[in-house]
């Protein structure tokens, strides 16, 4: 019998009162959180003290039963450190105590005002948010995390970006735009081509670079789609990967990853165990899926490339997947995705 139902995440969606549940983006104003720091010129690049360089966060929260979602308390951290907004005010913004960043104490919005990139610091930074998420008169606690892509740069250092209009299909946008980005030395490349994946399947083949359309057809709850960046069209190599989520808040099945057993954290000697529970969304109520498919993929986020698979209900990973021949060491991306027949309520 072929498969009826099918559903991917790798998002954790909070739960909350009256059978409703919300979902927290961090939304892009177009300019990557990448930065590059050339040795030899002592130069970052692109040059954040620049307004039209500046990256902006915008926190976007929505409620699965369509409800009014209200942000208040925003908080912002920097590589674990609280951001305290007490300088100067420019237009709807407040430059924090470091110079480097300023909130729109209204929208919550952040503003990367400041150079990060330095010859001290050549590794990637966590900008971290935190609010409080007012719905029909309750309080929620959410919070979210973005990665700030910092290298080491040079002449033919590549670095690709996808920027989206939205990440969340919702009854107000039934259509997201991808559109590819490839710069070369933080300046961008005009011309390149794009391989196109929806998790580990070809999405779009090989072409010049253009915009590609993503509808809720396209999104079982939330999928990952992967941009290989290529010079020509020729070429075997890519010479970037980049990677972006997109959720579909009104999907009526949707899959909750979550650590199994008392790891919460990869370390030394301790493994995380991930496995996914399979909920009917406008209810909460957890789903037992018959005959169901289940195949997890392991990313390391700074490449995108698969580190481990797993085609049974969970995927183990520990340091084998997290550390680096060099030392470095980075998180571990699960994405999980199943399909099945029908299913039973527990």
């Amino acid at each position: 019998m072929p498969d009826n139902y099918s559903a991917q995440a790798s998002f954790t969606v909070r739960r909350i009162r009256h059978n409703d549940s919300l979902f927290l983006t961090l939304e892009g104003n177009g300019k990557p959180l990448f930065q590059s720091f050339d040795k030899e010129t002592g130069v970052p690049s692109p040059d954040w003290t620049q307004a039209a360089n500046q990256p902006v966060l915008t926190p976007h929260s929505s409620s699965l039963m369509g409800a009014t979602v209200s942000l208040s308390h925003h908080s912002w951290s920097y590589n674990g450190t609280l951001l305290v907004f007490n300088g100067a005010t420019s237009g709807e913004y407040i430059a924090d105590s470091t110079g480097k960043f300023a909130l729109n104490p209204t929208t919550g919005a952040l503003k990367i005002i400041g150079n990060l990139a330095s010859a001290t610091n050549v590794a990637n930074d966590t900008l971290s948010y935190s609010c409080v998420a007012t719905v029909a008169g309750y309080e929620y606690n959410l919070s979210k995390s973005r990665d700030i892509v910092i290298q080491e740069g040079g002449a033919s250092s590549y670095y690709g970006f996808i920027n989206a209009n939205s990440l969340q299909l919702d009854s107000d946008v039934s259509t997201v735009n991808l559109v590819p980005n490839l710069w070369l030395a933080g300046t961008p490349v005009q011309s390149f081509y794009v391989k196109w994946y929806k998790g580990n399947a070809v999405f779009r083949e090989k072409s010049a670079a253009a915009t590609v359309n993503v509808g809720r057809s396209d999104v079982d709850g939330s999928a990952t789609f992967i941009a290989e960046f290529y010079l020509n069209q020729a070429d075997a190599n890519y010479v970037f990967r980049a990677g972006i989520s997109i959720l579909d808040i009104l999907d009526a099945i949707i899959i909750v990853p979550y650590a199994d057993g008392v790891n919460k954290d990869i370390d030394n000697g301790k493994s995380v165990t991930v496995k996914a529970r399979v909920i009917k969304a406008n209810t909460g109520a957890v789903l037992t899926p018959v005959n169901p498919t289940w195949h997890f993929d392991a990313y390391n986020p700074n490449t995108w490339e698969v580190v481990k698979t797993s085609d049974t209900d969970s995927i183990v990973v520990g340091t084998d997947e997290s550390d680096e021949a060099d030392g470095s060491m980075h998180d571990v991306r699960v994405e999980c995705q199943v399909q099945f027949e029908s299913y039973t309520t527990n």
